[in-house]
Order: C-alpha cells, then sequence, then structure tokens
C-alpha cells in the first residue's frame, strides 16, 4: 500500500484508491489488517464524469456506513489530485445522496442539507441527550468534562441497551462560548475517532438551532478543528485534509 492513498480529514483517516469493483467484507477487513496506519475506514473513488465522483465507504470492522462527511472531503482532494475530475468543484454521490463540496489546497468544504433532531431528551445514565440524524444517527450528549469522559464505557452502556433503535454514532460535547464548541466522538464500526463530519453538523444545528450557539462556529475534536456555518437552509462544513 502507497502512503500516497492514507488520508485524514480533521483525524479521520483513511484508505483511498480507485474504485475496481465490489469488495466483500473479507476483503474490506484484510485491507484494514494490512494497513500501516490504523484506520477508520476504506473507500473507493469512482469517476462518473468530470465533476462527478462516487464514494464506496467501509467502516473498519467491514460494515457500510450511510454517511462520512470527513470521507467524502477526503475523496473530493483525493479526486482533484489524482486527475478523475477538472474542477476543484466537485459533487460526489454518497448513499444519502448529491454532497457538493469544494477543494482549496489543503482545505475542502462541503455544502450539505440540514440534519434533524428530536426536541425530547432523553435520559441515560443521568445525562440528558439529544437523537439527530442527517441520513446516520447520531446521539448528542452533553457533559461537563469532555477530555475525562469516559466515552466508551458510555457508548458501550448506551449501544447495549434497548434505548435506540439499533447503535448510534455518540457525540459527547461542551460548549466553551457561543463560537466555540468541543467534542469527542464514538463511531458505529469504528470506536472511538478523532472526529466526526457528520456528527459536527448534527451538534452545531442543534446548539445554533436553540440559540446556543452563533453562526460561524468552531467545532474542536481532539484530530483538529471543523468551521461550521449555516447558509440558504445548507451546512457549510470546511476543514483541513493532508496526506498521513
Amino acid at each position: 500500500m502507497n502512503n500516497s492513498n492514507y488520508m485524514s480529514g480533521t483525524g479521520n483517516k483513511f484508505f483511498i484508491t480507485e474504485y475496481t469493483g465490489d469488495k466483500t467484507e473479507i476483503e474490506i477487513v484484510s485491507l484494514v489488517a494490512d494497513s500501516v496506519f490504523d484506520i477508520d475506514g476504506i473507500i473507493f473513488v469512482e469517476k462518473i464524469n468530470n465533476n462527478t465522483v462516487k464514494m464506496h465507504y467501509f467502516n473498519s470492522d467491514g460494515s457500510t456506513a450511510e454517511l462520512c462527511v470527513n470521507g467524502v472531503r477526503c475523496v473530493s482532494k483525493y479526486s482533484i489530485d489524482n486527475k478523475l475530475v477538472t474542477s476543484p468543484n466537485i459533487k460526489v454521490l454518497a448513499p444519502i445522496g448529491e454532497i457538493y463540496t469544494v477543494v482549496d489546497e489543503n482545505y475542502v468544504s462541503i455544502e450539505i442539507k440540514l440534519p434533524s433532531y428530536s426536541k425530547n431528551k432523553i435520559i441515560i445514565d443521568n445525562h440528558e441527550c439529544i437523537l439527530a440524524n442527517i441520513g446516520n444517527p447520531h446521539l448528542l450528549v452533553e457533559v461537563s468534562n469532555v477530555e475525562n469522559f469516559n466515552l466508551n464505557e458510555f457508548a458501550n452502556k448506551v449501544n447495549k441497551s434497548e434505548i435506540l433503535e439499533g447503535e448510534s454514532n455518540i457525540e459527547i460535547y461542551k460548549i466553551i462560548d457561543k463560537k466555540y464548541i468541543t467534542a469527542r466522538v464514538h463511531e458505529r464500526g469504528v470506536g472511538e475517532t478523532d472526529a466526526c463530519g457528520s456528527g459536527a453538523i448534527c451538534m452545531f444545528y442543534y446548539l445554533f438551532d436553540t440559540n446556543k450557539t452563533d453562526n460561524n462556529s468552531i467545532v474542536l475534536y481532539p484530530g483538529g478543528a471543523l468551521e461550521m456555518s449555516i447558509k440558504a437552509n445548507l451546512i457549510i462544513l470546511k476543514g483541513e485534509v493532508t496526506y498521513l
């Protein structure tokens, strides 16, 4: 495996290569096992035309996912660097639909529809939780100390319970002020990761919509910062994409 195939979208690490046909779960798990880095997923990029690619995404355990926003951003950077497309304005076909992206050197932004969230809070282990969805499910949990919170223990408790229908991505967060939010995430099929684009979108929209944060806010993950804003009923997310 060539290191130029390894990419990071704000800390989410992927092995990315061109699509040559469907792969079995065993083949995906083998690629993960052979990886020279700890990766969150495998992505195959299929060229559709000069400004459109299709993303085939698999979690590190071989399962599929409806959406991986930071994976989409890596796909766009990979596509322009490998001349699969001719413009920095790239349409990525993901399981949830078309996502429009713009590549600006090492930064990639995306436009995506507004997520939904339940206005009814759920109490889990004395924590108030909000269910949100942007094509994939997220549980948003405000905590007093993001860094020291036992996220794996909490995620196991949630996912083994019958509170939710199936497993969910779990986002813990703390509002620093109206502009900054600090967060960590436990993703389905992966475990704790350094960032989550779709989770950041769900968090930001919920907090913005409930007047807890401003437009043009920043979500701070262990893997780095994601810039968030709303424009014309679309969420704009921007962050860095690098090669490992």
